[in-house]
């Protein structure tokens, strides 16, 4: 019976996404100082962005929703505020968010939808800490601890009565049992495993325990996409996989790079495949810079079924092609005209007839500081040389400049220091990690934008020396 009800509700969803219906979410937040607030979804891809008048106002209107979700309207700060997000909603939203506590204490929704959202505002007062640390106790014990957990939901059967004919509402109440079983899967996976450095059958055996099925056969099922609990195990599993070394013999697979994308490929279908594939390859495509490196990602951008989420991601991957055919080698390197630690500016046009070496840092930065020593020995034997210019650039890092100056001092970083207090330069390379290392020619041209770090000494003196004698 459960699961012809699965199916209705399952198809009830499909006919509401083929139909247009306006959501509305309005309200009032004071003592909001943003603008823009984020609704960004737990579960489901819709994404976007609400504006905040001054008096805290708001008023947001889409017919683009078009399946039910979760979300989190945040400014990445003090608010949080957990949403029910459906086709035709009409949702009003009150709190005072000068601070968490306040916010929790005062949210209050109203409108359709208010009814099976009224379940946040009763969370909020029923969060409980783990006074008794169950992740102490034996195996068994804390096996017994999250069956009777995942029981316990008198608080979701209050909010998803009879009363509630809300639409959607048994879709978000089936979506808040799920979150009990796969929360379970979570504990095992993120806490307990973890804490006891269990091997990978340890962990299948303690979720036998539970009486759930393996979650390979969980990834086969696209409802369960509804649970925040099992998309967040559907972005985490491939890192399970890694951390617990469930495939010993993936050793060059690992090595060739994009191994969540692999395994995701391997026991990912669907919906489920979607879900997780799109958010892995806009992160991985933010972090390229290479040609070579696109190639690798298309096989998985194929795979997507979704034409939409494959449509964007296909036009967020043409954009930043573009960018980086501007940084091939022999390009007009991006300019910067920046100030070093006297308040001196200095400009990359003006050091025309010198081979440059950049190296973007920050005093945050374990891995930057590891390459200063053989830094510095570059350093030594070039700085005597006119033909080439070594220079650091401070980026990501403008709030930190006393504790700079004292790394720069302590260290002896007695080359060209600069600071990118708007991180420009750093941007203009599509430099989303540091340490990054950029040569250019002595005609202002990109030698390579991702080059040798100085702790490959006999490579990257090859290459200056072969740039410096041209």
């Amino acid at each position: 019976m459960k699961k012809i009800f699965g199916l209705t509700l399952f198809c009830i969803i499909a006919s509401y996404a083929n139909a247009q219906h306006t959501t509305t979410i309005s309200g009032k937040l004071l003592n909001c100082t943003d603008i823009v607030l984020e609704l960004n979804p737990s579960t489901g891809n819709f994404r976007d962005s609400i504006k905040v008048n001054a008096d805290g106002t708001f008023n947001y209107t889409t017919t683009q929703i078009k399946t039910p979700f979760r979300a989190n309207l945040t400014n990445r700060k003090q608010i949080q505020i957990q949403l029910f997000v459906a086709p035709g909603y009409d949702l009003q939203i009150s709190a005072d968010v000068k601070d968490s506590k306040t916010s929790k204490s005062t949210l209050k929704y109203e409108g359709l939808g208010s009814k099976t959202n009224k379940y946040w505002e009763d969370v909020m007062g029923k969060i409980n800490t783990d006074t008794v640390k169950w992740v102490n106790k034996d195996e068994d014990t804390y096996i017994s601890y999250l069956k009777s957990s995942a029981s316990n939901t008198d608080l979701i059967d209050k909010n998803f009565n009879a009363n509630n004919e809300e639409p959607f509402s048994a879709y978000f109440k089936q979506s808040l049992l799920l979150d009990k079983k796969f929360s379970n899967f979570l504990s095992i996976y993120s806490s307990y495993a973890y804490k006891y450095s269990y091997k990978w059958p340890q962990i299948q055996n303690m979720i036998a325990k539970l009486g759930y099925k393996p979650l390979l056969e969980e990834f086969k099922d696209e409802r369960n996409l509804a649970s925040l609990a099992f998309s967040y195990l559907v972005t985490e599993y491939p890192f399970y996989f890694d951390t617990y070394n469930a495939f010993p013999a993936d050793s060059l697979v690992k090595n060739a790079g994009n191994y969540s994308l692999y395994l995701a490929d391997k026991f990912y279908k669907g919906k489920v495949y979607d879900y997780y594939a799109t958010q892995q390859i806009e992160l991985s495509l933010k972090f390229i810079y290479k040609i070579e490196d696109f190639e690798k990602l298309k096989p998985y951008i194929t795979k997507i079924g979704d034409i939409n989420l494959k449509n964007k991601i296909k036009s967020f991957e043409d954009s930043r092609i573009k960018d980086v055919m501007n940084l091939l080698p022999g390009a007009p390197s991006p300019l910067f005209n920046l100030a070093d630690t006297s308040g001196n500016f200095h400009q990359l046009a003006n050091m025309k007839g010198r081979v440059i070496y950049i190296d973007l840092w920050a005093s945050w930065c374990g891995p930057c500081k590891e390459e200063t020593p053989y830094l510095k020995k570059i350093y030594e034997q070039l700085k005597n040389n006119d033909k080439v210019q070594i220079i650091s650039i401070a980026s990501f890092d403008a709030k930190n400049r006393a504790r700079r100056y004292e790394i720069i001092k302590k260290d002896q970083m007695n080359w060209l220091q600069l600071e990118d207090t708007e991180d420009s330069f750093a941007k203009s390379y599509l430099a989303n990690s540091i340490p990054r290392f950029i040569i250019i020619d002595k005609q202002g041209k990109i030698v390579n934008s991702d080059a040798v770090r100085p702790s490959d000494p006999e490579k990257l003196m090859a290459i200056l020396n072969r740039e410096i004698n041209k």
